[in-house]
């Protein structure tokens, strides 16, 4: 009898049962870590950090997701931006959205000692490959993609691409990349709303609106919940606008 072909790599597993986690759990997750870190005066600036992007994951929850994508998608990148952002000290600015995003990737997947990224990237894969291939957002990013394309390149010397599938991604270890292609296309959506490159509830940018929400939503819950179990006792740069002592 024939047996279907199984993958040599094992399955990630965490205590909490995977990710992305919803708010609820990760409410659970990180209530006796806030308490605990706070009477200490311990992790000052992660429990700012994650503090504010669950309020604005609270609040993206209660938009209305059949009418108001637009209010929720913002309101979820700036949940991503409270994990994210670093103050540059020299300039007496925030970095920019693409230089704090690309150092947050690199320190988030050293922390991810669970694989929990994994399950993410194979959970939304069918709705990333969407996202690169919509029409307007592929032309916008195909003459920067084939450029990185020739200068990245791993180990065995294949390059990164949106059209690699999710085993060669899994194989080769191309999170990083993965990610910053997602997130690039996230906030090039992003801004196409707060510029006022659209009008409000847009028919011509709601699939690649609501898209994009759906991405952000699993991704700030994966990195949180990586960040409360394993990253919080890591330095993840100067908080942007600390709140000031009474």
């Amino acid at each position: 009898m024939a047996t279907s072909k199984k993958s040599a790599r094992p399955k990630p597993v965490d205590a909490w049962g995977g990710a992305p986690l919803n708010m609820t759990t990760l409410r659970k997750l990180w209530k006796p870590r806030r308490d605990a870190y706070s009477k200490a005066h311990l992790y000052e600036e992660v429990r700012v950090r994650i503090h504010r992007a669950l309020t604005w994951l609270e609040f993206s929850e209660r938009c209305d997701s059949r009418e108001d994508f637009d209010a929720k998608l913002i309101a979820q990148w700036i949940a991503f931006t409270a994990l994210t952002s670093q103050w540059n000290k020299k300039t007496n600015a925030p970095e920019p959205d693409a230089t704090a995003t690309r150092l947050f990737i690199q320190q988030i997947l050293d922390h991810d000692q669970d694989g929990l990224m994994q399950m993410v990237l194979e959970t939304n894969d069918r709705a990333a490959r969407a996202l690169f291939e919509d029409a307007y957002l592929a032309k916008h990013f195909k003459s920067r993609e084939q450029s990185r394309n020739s200068k990245q390149r791993d180990g065995s010397g294949k390059s990164f691409s949106t059209k690699s599938t999710m085993e060669d991604i899994l194989e080769q270890a191309q999170f990083q990349p993965w990610l910053e292609a997602v997130l690039e296309r996230v906030l090039f959506v992003r801004n196409q709303l707060v510029h006022g490159g659209s009008t409000y509830n847009s028919r011509l940018n709601r699939v690649a609106v609501r898209r994009a929400s759906s991405l952000l939503e699993h991704l700030v819950a994966c990195f949180m919940q990586i960040l409360m179990e394993h990253g919080y006792t890591d330095d993840w740069g100067d908080l942007c606008y600390s709140p000031l002592a009474d």
